[in-house]
């Protein structure tokens, strides 16, 4: 009769528990560490966007008298962003609100800039002084 004595290893079922554990772990890390990239690159998008969109008001108000749609980049600074704005009048006038005239001098600007998928999007108000 041959006398075995248990030795201290794992089993094949303890080994493929812990290795699917240890994969549902790896998993969820590399979503998480996903998710948070996607995060940093879309809150980078919103800050340059901001200050670009500032950029691009000061381009579109050199514009304003003739009220279009206006399109352009902004160079190798920032390569892949771009920008459109439409100019129009104010769309409607009330005079408990505002005068008359000044409703004919007050313009609107729609500012979009995009960067791939991403769209950020401003409207600021403009008032053209008599000439």
């Amino acid at each position: 009769m041959i006398n075995r004595k248990t030795t201290g290893g794992f089993t094949l079922l303890e080994i493929m528990v812990s290795l699917t554990l240890i994969s549902i772990v790896f998993v969820s890390l590399f979503k998480l560490h996903s998710s948070t990239i996607h995060l940093a690159e879309y809150g980078k998008f919103q800050s340059s966007a901001t200050l670009l969109a500032r950029q691009a008001i000061t381009m579109a108000e050199k514009e304003l008298e003739q009220g279009s749609t206006l399109s352009g980049d902004f160079g190798e600074a920032f390569p892949g962003y771009e920008w459109q704005a439409q100019i129009s009048d104010y769309p409607s006038f009330d005079s408990t609100i505002i005068p008359e005239k000044t409703a004919e001098r007050l313009k609107r600007i729609d500012i979009e800039i995009t960067y791939g998928d991403n769209i950020f999007t401003a409207t600021t108000w403009r008032y053209i002084g008599s000439k």
